[in-house]
């Protein structure tokens, strides 16, 4: 499942601990907040997010929480 980023940081942090992105997935079922360092600090689900078996379920929040990790990644020098 793809997914358009979302991003949000608050005003200028003074601590690198306190940037934060969101992401959620295209279809609007799930919704991250990472920290810089990688954490999950928020994790939200919409109800039809119940009507996807379990596995795919599992497999959608990965993508979606590594989505938002990767918006902090650096682009590759070539």
């Amino acid at each position: 499942m793809a997914a358009d980023p979302d991003t949000h940081q608050s005003a200028p942090p003074r601590h690198r601990s306190n940037v934060q992105i969101s992401h959620t997935s295209h279809d609007g079922v799930i919704s991250v907040v990472v920290t810089l360092d990688g954490q999950v600090r928020d994790l939200q689900l919409t109800k039809s997010a119940t009507r996807r078996p379990a596995a795919q379920l599992a497999r959608d929040i990965l993508d979606c929480i590594h989505s938002a990790q990767a918006l902090f990644d650096p682009p590759a020098l070539s």
